[in-house]
This record gives structure tokens, C-alpha cells and sequence, in this order.
């Protein structure tokens, strides 16, 4: 008698740490924990063999040959703990349940940090979803091959309820046609509209719907209705300032608001995604802690309805006109969640194709961004529904589909560590009158000021040691800003044999 075949794998992961959920909420954590159950049995239905870890469970992270995660706040210990977790299970989908005081952000170092960014750190995920081992360095994070998200919880607050209402939202979604996702609701500043421009013509076709930010038939205050939020696609391209539950727009040195958190309550459609270009877009913080004492623009969107927010933790860039950085990362994601991804699966596939366009030779400022972008939401949650899926009453063809994208997935991220090198500071620079000349020149003709501000990055060639280094020369100064936008513009000079390649301009979204 042959031996029954199972109809499910295990696909996903939920992974959390229950020390920190009681020493936030005290008795009141038992809540979330309840709701992680509902999560698990909704999953049932969908075909998904869903997995519930604590991190901190001694005795069972030891059978699943995992090291249990003993100071909730190292960052070593939980991305160890993730790691091993993921051999052992090999898992379609990792959910990390909580902010960062239940589960951390691996802080990793920003190689331009200081005189050219005034981020220290970088809050990432993002090594969370690669096989490497733990490092600072985001460098080492270049070959992405896992989907994972985070289902967050608001920093600093004990009350179950928010929590509740996210996994509420999640058990009541189904995915809906692709033409219900094609209407969009997009602000951008007055200042990057070419850039925002092409970003919608390259996801939606048109860029008819985008609002100016000055501009006109703008509400006052950022009072968005009911009816100019109802698009399920919003896609945001302003700026964003620390622990600030605001966006802004920029018309030069006038900086207007665009969005406030507090005024999207009730206004947002159920499985809304979200993609923020803006700095901080997608930061978590205590409301108590900042002056507003509201909540982030993520948290209140998805307590509002929203299935997925994908957003930078800092500062990010762009261009003011053309493609580049956080314009080509978050349309990535959108255009792969309009063909039908999961959201974990739209924000693997998008960083695995940004690294690839912008490879061979990474500048610092595209490592940046790959790192700081971070997805919030259920990985799992498909909001446009896929033709090309298995039925749902075949769940072995499902779950193989799954388990198929998943190995494609990680083959591509064996190629990225193949052939792409990471910036690397070059302390040993020798000064070649030539180059001097051609970037001085460059220099005048961009506009660029502060010369003092440079830095000089090296990409070695991985397997062609005999092969010339790329060089980037990193220029920055500062521009009109004001305390709801941090202002930074930065040339990147792009060199080999003290030859200039080319070069990129990037301002602080």
C-alpha cells in the first residue's frame, strides 16, 4: 500500500519573538498571539502549511536545529536565528510579525554616511531575504533569493488592537482583477514631476491621474476625500522627513504638505497597495516621540485598510528628471504586483532586477537603496489575481508552482553574487592630474560647488582580479531644505583608468 501523498508543504513561516510581545503588551500579548493563529488557519485555505516560530523558544528552535534568539535586540542573533530557520524549512513565504522592538531591522553601515548622507545606519530587512551570513556591510547583500515582509505593529504602543485590525484585513482580502489595480491615486513635488512622469508611464501606461504638490485643484492641508483616495494603487513620490507622519511636496524652497496620517482614517480602500519614494517613506516609529504625536504614514495606512506598503527606512534618492534608484525600485514592485505576484514575490523580484540593471558595478548610493526599501504587509497576499496560477482545488500543482518560483528565485541570486561588485571606500586614491581636470570641468558644468565633499569608492571585479577597478567619485552638497525635507544633491562620477565613464545625479526624495 503506497504511502498518501501530503496535499500541502510547509510554505510559509511566521516568525516572531514572544519575550518581546509580553514585555510590551504584559498579559495583553496572548492577542496577538491569537491572531497569529488566525492567520495560520486562514492560510489553510489558501493552500499554505503555515509555520508559527518564536525566536525565542529555546526548546523549539532546537528542533528545528536553530539557535534561539536569547537578547530580543541583537541583530546577530535574529538574523542567525532567521537563517537556520530557513534551511531547515525552506519555506515559500517568511512573515516577521511585529516592529522593530519585537523582531529588529538589521542595522546595517551607510557607506556614505557623514559629509554626503546624514544617515548613519541603514534599517533593512533586506538581509533577512539573502543566504549570506550576518554582517554590517550591505555590500554583502546583493544576491537576494527569499520573499519575506513584516506585518508591523506600531513601535512603543501596547495596545493589541492595531495588530488585530491588520490581521483583519488580511482574513477578509481576495484578489481582485488587474483593471481594478490600473487606477491609481499618485502625488508627486512639483519639482520631480518628469521623473514621477516616467515612472507612471512605464507601470500604467499614463501618467493622466498624477497630482502636483504645489499645483493645482490640491486640498488644502493635506485633507485628501474618500473618493480622491479610492484608486487601490497609490504611488507617492515626495518628500519625507525623521520620525515626521507626514509627506511634502517642493516647488524650489516652498515645501507644502502633501499627506498627513491622521487624515487618511477611514479614507483608504481595502487592499490598497501602496509604493513611497520618500525619504522615510515607510519608517516605524513611536507616535509619543514625535512632535506630531501621530502615528507613521505606513502604520496609518495599513491600519486603514491597506494589504501592502512598500517604502524606504531613511533617506532615498532619485533624480529630479529621468530614471533612477527609488523611481526604478518601487515601479518595479508595482508593475510585478499588477502581473499577478505576491507582494513578497513583486518586491524579490524587483530588487533582483534592480541589482541586475544597475550591475555590474554597484555605486553606494544603489546599495543604499536595495538595503533601505523594506516590505510591509503579508509576503503572501497576492492582491491581483494570476491566470497563469494552478486552481486553488489542485493544492499539490499550487504549492509546486510555488516551490518552482522559489528555485528560479534563488538561482538568480546566485548569479547576482556572481558577477556584481559592491562599492568598497578607496583610502589609497592616487591623484591623476587628467581625471582632476575632467571632473573639475564636470563639476562647473553640473553646477557642483563643494568639491571639499568627495569621496572615492572601488569595485573589484569578482573573478577578474587582472581586470581594472571601477571607480566612483561621490560629490554632495547641500540644497534648499527646510524641517519637514532634509535637502542633498549628489554626483556620482562613474571612472575606470582615470577615464570619466559617465555620471549620475541623485537628490534626497
Amino acid at each position: 500500500m503506497e504511502t498518501p501523498v501530503s496535499l500541502m508543504q510547509s510554505t510559509k513561516l511566521i516568525i516572531t519573538n514572544k519575550t518581546a510581545l509580553a514585555a510590551k503588551y504584559g498579559d495583553q500579548h496572548t492577542q496577538l498571539l491569537q491572531d497569529l493563529q488566525r492567520l495560520q488557519e486562514f492560510d489553510k485555505s489558501r493552500q499554505l502549511d503555515t509555520n508559527i516560530v518564536f525566536l525565542d523558544d529555546a526548546t523549539q528552535m532546537a528542533s528545528f536545529q536553530a539557535p534561539p534568539v536569547t537578547t530580543p535586540t541583537d541583530d546577530a542573533q535574529n538574523k542567525n536565528a532567521i537563517d537556520a530557520l530557513y534551511t531547515h524549512f525552506t519555506p515559500g513565504y517568511i512573515l516577521i510579525a511585529g516592529a522593530q522592538d519585537i523582531v529588529p531591522f538589521q542595522r546595517l553601515t551607510n557607506l556614505v554616511g557623514g559629509d554626503h548622507d546624514p544617515d548613519s545606519l541603514i534599517p533593512s530587512d533586506l538581509p533577512y531575504a539573502c543566504d549570506a551570513p550576518y554582517d554590517k556591510d550591505p555590500g554583502k547583500f546583493i544576491a537576494p533569493s527569499r520573499v519575506l515582509g513584516r506585518l508591523p505593529d506600531i513601535p512603543g504602543n501596547p495596545d493589541p488592537s492595531y495588530f488585530h485590525s491588520l490581521v483583519n484585513n488580511i482574513l477578509q482580502y481576495t484578489p481582485q482583477e488587474r483593471n481594478i489595480y490600473e487606477n491609481y491615486f499618485s502625488l508627486s513635488t512639483f519639482d520631480w514631476q518628469d521623473s514621477t512622469q516616467r515612472s507612471l508611464m512605464n507601470i500604467f501606461g499614463n501618467n493622466n491621474a498624477l497630482r502636483l504638490i504645489p499645483g493645482e485643484n490640491i486640498p488644502d492641508n493635506g485633507d485628501w476625500s474618500a473618493d480622491q483616495l479610492t484608486p487601490k494603487t497609490h504611488f507617492i513620490n515626495c518628500h519625507g522627513a525623521l520620525n515626521n507622519p507626514r509627506y511634502y511636496g517642493q516647488k524650489q524652497s516652498d515645501f507644502p504638505l502633501a499627506m498627513k496620517s491622521d487624515l487618511i482614517k477611514g479614507r483608504v480602500p481595502v487592499g490598497t497597495v501602496v509604493a513611497a519614494e520618500c525619504c522615510y517613506g515607510a519608517q516605524l516609529f513611536d507616535p509619543a516621540k514625535n512632535v506630531f504625536k501621530q502615528i507613521s504614514m505606513a502604520n496609518s495606512y495599513l491600519g486603514n485598510n491597506a494589504i501592502a506598503f512598500l517604502g524606504s527606512s531613511n533617506i532615498a534618492y532619485g533624480p529630479s528628471t529621468g530614471q533612477g534608484l527609488a523611481d526604478l525600485l518601487t515601479q518595479f514592485f508595482v508593475i510585478n504586483v499588477l502581473n499577478g505576484a505576491s507582494t513578497g514575490r513583486a518586491l524579490l523580484e524587483a530588487r533582483q532586477k534592480f541589482l541586475n540593471e544597475m550591475g555590474p558595478t554597484l555605486d553606494p548610493y544603489e546599495l543604499k537603496t536595495a538595503a533601505q526599501f523594506n516590505l510591509l504587509g503579508d509576503p503572501s497576499i497576492q492582491p491581483v489575481i494570476n491566470e497563469k496560477d494552478a486552481p486553488v482545488d489542485n493544492s499539490q500543482s499550487f504549492v509546486n508552482s510555488i516551490q518552482n518560483r522559489r528555485e528560479n528565485m534563488e538561482a538568480r541570486g546566485k548569479m547576482l553574487d556572481m558577477f556584481i561588485s559592491s562599492p568598497e571606500p578607496d583610502n589609497d586614491e592616487e591623484a591623476n592630474d587628467h581625471l582632476n581636470k575632467s571632473m573639475d570641468s564636470l563639476l562647473q558644468d553640473r553646477q557642483f560647488k563643494a568639491t571639499k565633499h568627495k569621496r572615492t569608492f572601488i569595485n573589484r571585479h569578482k573573478r577578474q582580479d587582472n581586470k581594472p577597478s571601477v571607480k566612483f567619485h561621490v560629490f554632495s552638497e547641500t540644497t534648499p531644505a527646510s524641517e519637514q525635507a532634509s535637502g542633498v544633491k549628489v554626483l556620482v562620477v562613474k571612472a575606470k583608468n582615470n577615464q570619466i565613464l559617465g555620471y549620475r545625479e541623485y537628490v534626497s526624495r
